[in-house]
């Protein structure tokens, strides 16, 4: 299920720490189950602004199940995109 941003934390991406999380994920995590995150985030550097872009990332960043774990260890910046009720409520 698509989520909706979680507002304020997203107003200020930094191309910089987008980059910095796309180089740890590739150094670190280099598994298949990561590309479409990678991938994402790489159109997102593009415009860091752009909402759906924002959103493409929060939803893609969702459907890692475990792996979401391993790519806020690597790359701590992608926890702006994490839910602020992990409940969904």
């Amino acid at each position: 299920m698509a989520r909706k941003l979680p507002n304020k934390k997203l107003q200020a991406i930094d191309i910089t720490d987008i980059d910095l999380a796309l180089k740890m994920l590739n150094q670190y995590l280099d598994t298949p189950d990561i590309k479409p995150l990678i991938t994402v985030l790489e159109t997102l550097k593009t415009e860091p602004q752009n909402e759906v872009f924002q959103e493409q990332v929060i939803n893609v960043f969702d459907e890692l199940g475990s792996l979401q774990g391993a790519a806020l260890t690597y790359a701590p910046y992608l926890n702006i995109f994490v839910s602020d009720d992990p409940f969904g409520d």
